[in-house]
């Protein structure tokens, strides 16, 4: 069994930890036929080293004392880093830990192949350990990588990472086409392949006594990171006109970050507190139970400074739990709904057209049924099942 190791700036933290579990999913279900070592940030009162399902997971300090590390989790990196000074002054620590524990893990191992999730800052050093190791480079990108680091100083950083990759995998076409019209020498090793959900979670089942308190509301679901990106304060907007027209719709917010007490604010000055109700983080086990409760999903992400949409792979979850999606034109969106045929399409930042789709999926049962089938199909093209077999042919590849 060939030795892998995943550098990653986002995995789960804890069992049932609300950070997204998507490179933990992929990862797993690749340790079916590699030994995978998983290296991520630590974060307080995580495991420094643990064994979780089919993954070996290490954990790298960057900052003393522990419960002061600022980089990762939360609202994300690039936020984070936006947002805190010492988030900021923590920067050379991560990168200089991360490095350092990347080679302990390389030569202990053995390890024959580095995956590294995100262009920057994994991308990086992956191939610093490809030009120590002289070890194959897979990089997965997954948009807030990609998208809002547009500086000289930053094209020069993903350039290199870019060009030294063996392989690169994007997660939509919109992902892709930004790549190529930066680095059009990279073309050749590029391939486009999107995250997975888990089916045997992400399926339609019947809510209702578990929900009773909202028996008789119209549900419209948020669930992601809350920061300027998402675009969260102009569905709070849309909620103003709809629940004219709709009196029993209620907004649900899934999700934390720093942006939520603006939004809270917004959703206070705007009258809506019966009609807004913020959850703040829930497990990705008891995600599905939310997603099935909703007749509306809504992701209204937004072009910004922190990035734009890089997929929206919580429309794939939300489709393949029978619910109807609404997406904003933002980023790689585009590759998951396809306009009136299983989802609909605003224009970001319209919260009055936004509210007028979201009347119309309520009152038009037709619509909905339409959406909901079509949807529903969809998904299926998301199963990990599919998509892990598509990572392993690219590990077989470089692996030969």
């Amino acid at each position: 069994m060939k030795n892998v190791l995943v550098l990653a700036s986002t995995f789960p933290r804890w069992k049932n930890d609300s950070t997204p579990s998507f490179v933990f999913q992929l990862s797993n279900l690749l340790a079916e036929k590699y030994k995978v070592i998983v290296l991520a940030p630590h974060h307080f009162n995580a495991a420094k080293k643990e064994k979780i399902g089919n993954l070996s997971i290490q954990r790298f300090r960057y900052f003393f004392p522990e419960k002061y590390q600022k980089i990762a989790y939360g609202a994300g990196v690039i936020p984070n880093v936006k947002e805190s000074f010492l988030a900021k002054m923590q920067i050379p620590g991560f990168l200089a830990s991360q490095i350092k524990s990347a080679k302990d893990i390389v030569e202990k191992e053995k390890i024959e192949l580095i995956h590294a999730h995100w262009l920057i800052p994994q991308g990086v050093i992956g191939v610093l350990l490809k030009k120590i190791y002289r070890l194959p480079l897979i990089v997965t990108i997954h948009g807030s990588d990609l998208f809002p680091l547009k500086s000289i100083f930053f094209k020069k950083i993903q350039k290199n990472a870019a060009r030294n990759a063996d392989v690169i995998t994007v997660n939509s076409k919109t992902a892709e086409q930004e790549l190529i019209s930066r680095f059009p020498e990279v073309k050749s090793n590029v391939r486009v392949i999107p995250m997975g959900i888990d089916a045997k979670i992400f399926k339609p089942k019947n809510v209702k006594n578990k929900f009773k308190k909202y028996k008789n509301n119209k549900i419209i679901l948020f669930v992601g990171r809350l920061n300027e990106q998402k675009g969260v304060q102009y569905l709070i907007k849309a909620i103003q006109s709809a629940v004219l027209e709709i009196k029993n719709a209620k907004l649900l917010v899934i999700g934390e970050g720093d942006y939520r007490k603006y939004l809270e604010k917004l959703a206070n000055e705007l009258e809506l507190n019966g009609s807004v109700e913020f959850l703040g983080a829930k497990p990705y086990s008891d995600l599905a139970d939310y997603y099935n409760l909703a007749d509306v999903f809504v992701l209204p992400s937004v072009t910004s400074k922190i990035g734009v949409e890089g997929l929206g792979l919580v429309l794939v979850e939300a489709m393949s739990c029978g619910a109807c999606v609404i997406g904003s034109s933002s980023g790689g969106i585009k590759d998951v709904i396809k306009d009136g045929v299983n989802g609909l399409i605003f224009q970001e930042k319209n919260s009055e057209e936004l509210a007028s789709k979201i009347i119309k999926v309520l009152k038009d049962s037709k619509l909905r049924k339409k959406l909901r089938e079509n949807g529903l199909r969809h998904a299926q093209n998301y199963s990990w099942e599919i998509i892990s077999k598509k990572f392993l042919k690219i590990y077989e590849y470089l692996l030969k």
